[in-house]
C-alpha cells in the first residue's frame, strides 16, 4: 500500500519546531511540535520487547527508563517477510516492536479529544501501523494512534506445548493480547495528550478489521473502547483449538524439533529469520496459506467461545459499529467462479449458481460494478457477507453499513484498500464526490460522536430493520437495502451446515 499521507506531512515535518515532553508509563518522552501546534510522538513502548523468554508469552509491562526518551523516529515494524507491497516495513522489522505512535491536535489543558486507534492490515503477517499517525485526520480534532503488534508465527502460533505452559491453557492469540495491551496504555496515558480514554474508537482494515471483530468479542478488551470500525474484514468461522495447535506441531516438525517442553526452550533461542522461513511452510486446515494467521481460535481466555456463540448470545461489546467492504476486493478471473461456488455452497450449489447468473454451462457476463463472477464470490464470501453477518449481530440502530465503489486515486478499478487514501489522506482542492469522496468526514464524525452524519454530507441512515447501506459510487452516494441478501443468506446456511457436519473449514 502506498504512503497516502506523504504530500501533506512533508511540509509539516519539515517545519517541526519545539520538542514536546510528556510523562507516560515508563518515563518521560520527547516528541515534536509541528507548525500548526499539533504534536507527534513515535515509537512509544506499550509493553516490554517480546524477545527471548518473552517470545510467545503475553505482553509484559513496559520497562522503565531514566532521563527523557526521544520519540521522534519511526519504530521497528514487527518481524515479517518481504512480499513486495511491504518491502519498507520488512527491511527493518524486528522482534522488539511493541510500540505505538500518535498525533494529537493543538489543544488546551484538560482537553478530552476523541481517540482513534488503528490496527493495520496485512493478513496478520505483514504491514505496520506507525505511518497512520502521520494521517491528517487529526485535523478533525482527533488523537490518531497507530500500533505495531506481533505478526505471523510470532503473534498467532498455537501449539500443545505453548498451551500446556500457559496458566490459562491458552496459546495463539498473542497479537490480540498486544492490541489489548496497547488499549490499556491508551486508557492509562492518553489524557496526557489531550485524549479522552472514555471516547476511544478502534478501527482496522483487512486483517486489522478481523482483529477489531475479535476484540469486540474478547472480555479482556471490554470497556477499553467505545466504538468500532471494520473495513473489508470481519471474523469468519472459528477454528477449533486443536486445529491451531496442530499448526504449531507442524511448525516444530519443520524446525526439526521433537514435541515436548524442551522444544519451547529451543524455539526461544532460534534466530527470528529461521522462524519466519519455517512459517512459510505452514498451511491452515483448509490447505490455504493466505488465511493462515487470520482465523484465530477460541482459547477460552482471550476468546472464550466461537464467534457464533458469543454474538448469538449477545456477549460481545455493545458499541456503535461502522462496517463495510469495497465492491470488488480480490480480483479473480471468471473461470474460477463455478469451482468456488461448488466448494462453498455444497448442497446449495445449484441455487447459488442461479443467483450468480449461471444458466447451465453458460458463464454469466461480468458485472460492471461487482466484476467477474470469481471476484463476486470471493468478495461475498470473505468480505461482503461476513460484514452483513457482523452487522446483523449488532444493534441495527447503531450500525452503519457501507459499500465502497470508487477506485483509489490514480487507478481505474476498485479493489482491496481502495478507501484508505480517502480515510487518511488530504482532500484536494475542488474535489468532487467521484474524485475524492468525503469518507474522512464521515469517519471523523463517527469517531467523535458515534454517528457518521454531519453538516454538508449526504444522509447515511443506520442499518435498521430495512438493512440500509450507503454505497460510495462515482455517480454519488446511493442508498440500498439488504446488500446481496439472498446470496449471503444462502452462504450462511451453507457454511453452517458444513460446520455442523465437521467439514468446515
Amino acid at each position: 500500500m502506498k504512503l497516502f499521507v506523504a504530500a501533506g506531512m512533508a511540509v509539516l515535518l519539515a517545519v517541526a519546531a519545539n520538542a514536546a515532553e510528556v510523562h507516560v508509563t515508563g518515563g518521560m518522552i520527547r516528541g515534536e511540535t509541528l507548525s500548526d501546534g499539533s504534536q507527534i510522538f513515535r515509537a512509544i513502548p506499550y509493553a516490554a520487547p517480546p524477545v527471548g523468554e518473552l517470545r510467545w508469552k503475553p505482553p509484559a509491562p513496559v520497562i522503565s527508563w531514566t532521563g527523557v526518551r526521544d520519540a521522534v523516529n519511526a519504530p521497528h515494524p514487527c518481524m515479517q517477510l518481504d512480499e513486495g507491497w511491504n518491502a519498507a516495513a520488512a527491511s527493518f522489522g524486528s522482534e522488539d516492536c511493541l510500540y505505538l505512535s500518535l498525533h494529537t491536535p493543538r489543544h488546551k489543558a484538560g482537553a478530552k479529544l476523541p481517540v482513534f486507534l488503528w490496527i493495520h492490515g496485512g493478513a496478520n503477517r505483514a504491514g505496520s501501523g506507525y505511518g497512520f499517525a502521520d494521517s491528517l485526520i487529526y485535523k478533525h480534532g482527533i488523537v490518531m494512534v497507530g500500533i505495531e503488534y506481533r505478526l505471523g508465527v510470532f503473534g498467532f502460533l498455537a501449539s500443545p506445548e505453548l498451551s500446556a505452559e500457559s496458566p490459562h491453557k491458552s496459546s495463539g492469540n498473542y497479537a490480540l493480547m498486544d492490541q489489548i495491551a496497547a488499549l490499556h496504555w491508551v486508557h492509562d496515558n492518553i489524557a496526557a495528550f489531550g485524549g479522552d480514554p472514555n471516547n476511544v474508537t478502534i478501527g482496522g482494515q483487512s486483517s486489522g478489521a478481523v482483529d477489531v471483530g475479535q476484540l469486540l468479542r474478547s472480555p479482556l478488551a471490554r470497556g477499553l473502547f467505545a466504538k468500532a470500525i471494520e473495513e473489508s474484514g470481519a471474523p469468519g468461522l472459528p477454528r477449533k483449538m486443536t486445529q491451531n495447535e496442530k499448526i504449531g506441531s507442524d511448525f516444530l516438525a519443520h524446525l526439526g524439533l521433537s514435541p515436548g517442553p524442551k522444544a519451547l526452550t529451543e524455539m526461544r533461542t532460534l534466530p527470528a529469520d529461521k522462524l519466519l522461513t519455517a512459517g512459510t511452510k505452514l498451511l491452515g486446515p483448509d490447505g490455504n496459506f493466505e488465511s493462515l494467521w487470520i482465523a484465530t481460535s477460541a482459547d477460552t481466555w482471550v476468546l472464550p467461545g466461537s464467534a457464533n456463540d458469543i454474538y448469538n448470545d449477545g456477549n460481545q461489546a455493545q458499541v456503535p459499529l461502522l462496517i463495510g467492504n469495497t465492491t470488488q476486493e480480490f480480483l479473480l478471473p471468471a473461470s474460477v467462479g463455478r469451482g468456488i461456488i461448488m466448494a462453498v455452497f455444497r448442497d446449495n450449489a445449484e441455487r447459488a449458481l442461479a443467483l450468480y447468473g449461471f444458466q447451465g454451462d453458460t458463464q454469466p457476463p461480468d458485472d460492471p460494478v461487482l466484476g467477474t463472477v470469481g471476484t463476486q464470490v470471493i468478495t461475498d464470501l470473505a468480505f461482503r457477507c461476513s460484514a452483513n453477518q457482523m452487522a446483523r449481530w449488532e444493534d441495527a440502530n447503531r450500525v452503519w453499513r457501507y459499500q465502497f465503489g470508487i477506485p483509489q486515486a490514480g487507478m481505474d478499478h476498485v479493489e482491496h484498500t481502495a478507501e484508505l487514501d480517502y480515510v487518511f489522506g488530504q482532500k484536494p482542492a475542488n474535489a468532487t464526490f467521484a474524485t475524492w469522496p468525503p469518507v474522512q468526514d464521515y469517519w471523523a464524525n463517527f469517531i467523535i460522536k458515534g454517528n457518521p452524519n454531519g453538516s454538508g454530507l449526504a444522509q447515511w441512515p443506520a442499518l435498521g430493520k430495512d438493512k440500509t447501506y450507503l454505497a460510495f459510487m462515482p455517480s454519488g452516494p446511493e442508498l440500498g437495502h439488504d446488500l446481496r441478501g439472498p446470496i449471503c443468506r444462502l452462504m450462511v446456511d451453507s457454511t453452517a451446515r458444513a460446520e455442523r457436519a465437521g467439514i468446515w473449514p
